[in-house]
């Protein structure tokens, strides 16, 4: 299986759904993690990202977009098409399209529009940590056990190591424990929740 996982910017992915990249990785299967802008510190960051996607078994991209292009377009649309048919995952995942990050909903909106020939499932992962508040509730609609991969998940949110000196250690406990709450809530010890846009089932 091919897996396309989309985030705004270095940590995204790892932060919303780095223990369903390993636990597919684990399984032999392909992933491709896709970067849309770093915004500061470029070739800190990218390292950074590429050291975090290999801990977790996958592939790195980064669209190398300038962040104050990153909005809804049909540029940004046309980006996210290129990548889809280059690529042609079995299924894709993006970030929530009401987080408080307006990078965040832009690119869901593109990959909304960039996968309308219904041609694999499209999931959310949860608003990336630390966030602000919404006035929307995420749907948890579908959950992934990651219990044999939670410090693998971890590892690659302090393998951005910028990013610890900017939010602090609690930053990757915050993202534990709703893995601990999101586990709890499906009788596993961890686990991520998504929500989902469309689960395309062939008979």
């Amino acid at each position: 299986m091919k897996v396309l996982s989309i985030g705004a910017h270095p940590d995204d992915i790892e932060v919303g759904m780095g223990g369903t990249v390993a636990s597919y990785c684990k399984r032999g299967h392909q992933v491709l993690m896709v970067t849309s802008t770093i915004p500061n510190n470029f070739s800190m960051r990218y390292k950074e990202a590429e050291n975090a996607a290999k801990l977790l078994g996958a592939d790195f991209l980064c669209m190398e977009l300038p962040p104050d292009e990153l909005i809804f377009s049909r540029a940004l649309v046309r980006r996210v098409d290129e990548i889809v048919k280059a690529y042609l995952p079995d299924v894709i995942y993006c970030h929530w399209n009401h987080d408080s990050h307006q990078d965040h909903v832009a690119l869901s909106n593109a990959v909304v529009a960039a996968t309308r020939k219904n041609t694999c499932p499209v999931y959310m992962y949860e608003q990336t940590i630390p966030g602000g508040i919404t006035p929307y509730s995420f749907r948890t609609q579908m959950f992934v056990d990651i219990t044999d991969v939670i410090d693998k998940k971890i590892d690659s949110i302090l393998a951005h190591s910028s990013q610890v000196g900017n939010n602090g250690d609690w930053w990757a406990y915050g993202v534990k424990g709703r893995a601990m709450y999101r586990g709890y809530q499906m009788n596993v010890k961890y686990a991520e929740a998504f929500e989902v846009i469309k689960d395309i089932v062939h008979m």
